[in-house]
């Protein structure tokens, strides 16, 4: 038995025949589709700081002023690092079952990214832990700046933009192609990173968080579509 990609949708049931129930699983991978991209939102709106914000200082500060609030954030933030990841990859998936190479190559792009921003220390989780063991604010500025400093984190940082922006718009060419959902959602799955990526540069947070928000429509289209159908791979013999 080997698992193969089908474009081919479940039929419509014909009149008087019982419309095959939702599967739990189809459900739990429908709900990991949009609960990824909201776990941005949501983490953003806890976060004690200004999503933009782009003095390291400034944010440490406001952690300090607000450790019981920034702890809510980052449990978010950990839910957000590990639902990216699997969003991505069902995503990646359904694109698969119809298109082989575009759906492999958002997967790599966006999956990647997604993976790469969990390699760069989080300013988070490193200020909270310094608060915690009673190292100043300065020190812990200067290590998180340390950090920004490395090779790595760099590296991690131009592959975690690059990919989910060019991920999002092969994943969304793919779907446009497949015409397994509406157009208006693959074109809303292309702008979202984009879009997101331009609200940070130019410091306009509404537009961050715009392109999540259009990046959780469109997963959830998807969801929508492996809750009734699945994700288009059958298992069928060689």
């Amino acid at each position: 038995m080997t698992a193969t990609p089908s474009s081919a949708h479940i039929p419509a049931a014909a009149p008087g025949v019982a419309v095959e129930r939702i599967r739990p699983l189809r459900a739990v991978m429908a709900a990991v589709l949009v609960l990824g991209p909201l776990c941005f939102i949501v983490a953003s709106l806890l976060a004690p700081y200004d999503m933009t914000e782009d003095k390291v200082a400034n944010i440490v500060a406001d952690i300090a002023a607000n450790e019981g609030r920034e702890k809510a954030a980052a449990w978010v933030w950990l839910a957000l690092g590990i639902g990216m990841v699997a969003a991505s990859l069902l995503a990646a998936v359904y694109v698969m079952a119809r298109s082989p190479k575009l759906g492999l190559a958002g997967l790599l792009l966006f999956g990647g990214g997604a993976v790469a921003a969990n390699i760069a220390p989080s300013y988070d989780f490193v200020t909270l832990a310094g608060l915690d063991k009673g190292v100043g604010q300065v020190d812990i500025v200067k290590i998180l700046k340390g950090g920004d400093s490395l090779a790595m984190p760099a590296v991690a940082g131009v592959w975690f933009i690059a990919g989910i922006v060019f991920g999002a718009i092969v994943l969304g060419i793919g779907l446009l192609r497949s015409h397994a959902v509406p157009a208006w959602v693959a074109w809303a799955l292309m702008a979202s990173m984009p879009l997101n990526v331009v609200g940070w540069m130019t410091g306009v947070s509404a537009l961050a968080f715009a392109g999540f928000a259009l990046l959780a429509i469109a997963f959830g289209m998807v969801g929508l579509d492996i809750a009734r159908h699945g994700t288009g791979w059958v298992r069928a013999n060689p």
